[in-house]
């Protein structure tokens, strides 16, 4: 082959056209599937290890996954246990906020006082009665350990707590000083023996004549039933000698060292709020704020109430006859009317009130507001020596009996208390009405319980006393948290109607 045969071969080759078996071996080249590859489309192919590792991967993805929503769990529960809970708002007093970290304090500090009380009447009994008491006591300090972290709310404690709020408002309307040196004094006070106490006390109205004369009375007959008792026993009580007999060495009572008082006092205070306060999660400043400052707002403002309360008022003295139905109550008025029977015979047959029916249906002396609003409105109006129609009251029909009636006599302690009562719960009313109150869990006007007709506390006939029952832990005891120096309260002058003269004066 020539030369110019050879160039124009080569050229050919170089210049092949499309097709040609170099452009196919190239095409195949290009097309041809990597190493460790099946082709386009298809899946590809892993060692066991590569598989092993990408199981661990995943793995560890999922691990960190769970850890992670575990984390996020714990955090919000956590915040809600530790943060948002506490700092809810259960109830709004005139835009003051009580929480619930302040409701269970509340509660705790209440549960404990009240474990504290049964503590100390166990000490004044022996045997069933002690253990009882014991019992209670126990079973109040074990209901502290469930308080704090619950979304339970008593209703009776949160409304003690809005009372107080009320109280304070009311104590800060009226000018009344609740400082903290005053708040710590009180608080200081409740350490202290009852007769000997370490703050100034606020002092009670002054008597009446009437009024004081039937205290003095009702004491003497104490203490005469005192010594009775005593002598009965075999423990003889010593006769007080009056002044000026000869021979006799008066008895000089001594003098309470309030020095030494108060320093024990302060003493255990300082333990209370040193091992008791830590103990229900209170610190000092809260239980002034909490307790102290109520109980100075409730003793400041009640004591204004009471001595607003008159001694005497218009009484009239009255006897009735309750029956279940209409025509029963006309049957025996018209027997009363027209002399077939008479009116105490007519009690005793007919009357369903059973406190009164054997006692000729005597009510005794009674002030407006004692009996069911019906009466109210007829007795007052009547002349002594008259007998009503019947009226009919939510109990049923009664045929009523004045015997006499005074525009100004003077109050026995009951009424005295209920009148003091009814006025400090007028009070409350009305600083509950003129206020914003905001709650799910508070009623201030609960739904009426139907009862029994009930006779005024002084009426002739006494009132069987009612046994102690165990404590109601689903309700919260509304106490203030002070440790009782003594558990027992001090006995009413007045003990019974048969055994004070004051329950029925002349």
């Amino acid at each position: 082959m020539t030369d110019e045969n050879k160039k124009t071969s080569q050229q050919s080759s170089g210049n092949a056209p499309r097709g040609s078996s170099r452009n196919q071996a190239s095409s195949s080249n290009a097309t041809r599937p990597k190493r460790g590859s099946t082709g386009s489309g298809q899946k590809k192919y892993m060692t066991q290890q590569q598989k092993e590792a990408q199981y661990q991967r995943w793995l560890y993805i999922g691990l960190g996954i769970a850890a992670g929503l575990i984390i996020l769990s714990l955090g919000i529960g956590a915040l809600w246990q530790y943060r948002i809970m506490p700092n809810q708002v259960i109830a709004t007093v005139n835009g003051q906020e009580i929480t619930r970290r302040d409701y269970w304090k509340y509660q705790n500090i209440s549960l404990y006082n009240q474990a504290r009380v049964y503590e100390e009447l166990a000490l004044q009994y022996t045997g069933s009665e002690q253990s009882q008491f014991l019992l209670y006591s126990a079973q109040l300090d074990a209901a502290r350990k469930d308080v704090e972290g619950s979304t339970d709310v008593s209703e009776a404690t949160l409304t003690q707590m809005i009372e107080d709020m009320l109280y304070v408002q009311a104590a800060e309307e009226q000018g009344v000083d609740m400082s903290m040196p005053v708040l710590q004094q009180y608080a200081l006070n409740n350490f202290a023996p009852l007769d000997s106490p370490v703050a100034t006390a606020i002092p009670s109205p002054t008597l009446i004549p009437e009024r004081a004369e039937w205290a003095t009375q009702t004491a003497e007959a104490d203490q005469t039933a005192a010594a009775q008792t005593a002598e009965a026993l075999g423990t003889p009580m010593a006769t007080p000698v009056a002044e000026g007999t000869p021979g006799a060495t008066p008895v000089v009572e001594a003098t309470p060292n309030m020095v030494e008082i108060e320093a024990t006092a302060q003493t255990d205070y300082q333990t209370f709020v040193k091992e008791i306060l830590p103990d229900v999660g209170l610190s000092e400043a809260e239980y002034l704020n909490l307790f102290a400052k109520p109980q100075v707002a409730r003793a400041e403002v009640d004591a204004k109430i009471t001595a607003s309360v008159a001694q005497s008022a218009p009484q009239v003295e009255v006897s009735h006859i309750l029956v279940s139905t209409e025509e029963l109550a006309n049957e025996v008025y018209g027997k009363i009317t027209s002399g077939e029977i008479t009116f105490e015979d007519a009690a005793a047959i007919y009357s369903i009130d059973s406190t009164t029916s054997a006692n000729g249906g005597q009510l005794g002396w009674v002030t407006e507001g004692e009996l069911p609003t019906e009466v109210d409105a007829v007795v007052f109006t009547m002349t002594p020596d008259t007998v009503s129609e019947p009226i009919q009251s939510g109990y049923g029909w009664h045929i009523v009996m004045v015997t006499d009636k005074d525009d100004d006599r003077p109050l026995t302690d009951t009424q005295y208390d209920n009148a003091v009562a009814a006025a400090k719960t007028a009070m409350l009313d009305e600083q509950r009405a003129k206020s914003e109150i905001k709650s799910d869990y508070y009623n201030p006007t609960p739904e009426p319980t139907a009862t029994a007709f009930a006779a005024p506390a002084d009426a002739p006939t006494p009132i069987t006393a009612t046994p102690v029952s165990a404590p109601d832990l689903s309700a919260t005891p509304v106490q203030g948290p002070a440790i009782p120096t003594s558990a027992t309260p001090e006995a009413s002058p007045v003990a019974s109607p048969e055994a004070s003269p004051a329950s029925t004066p002349a």
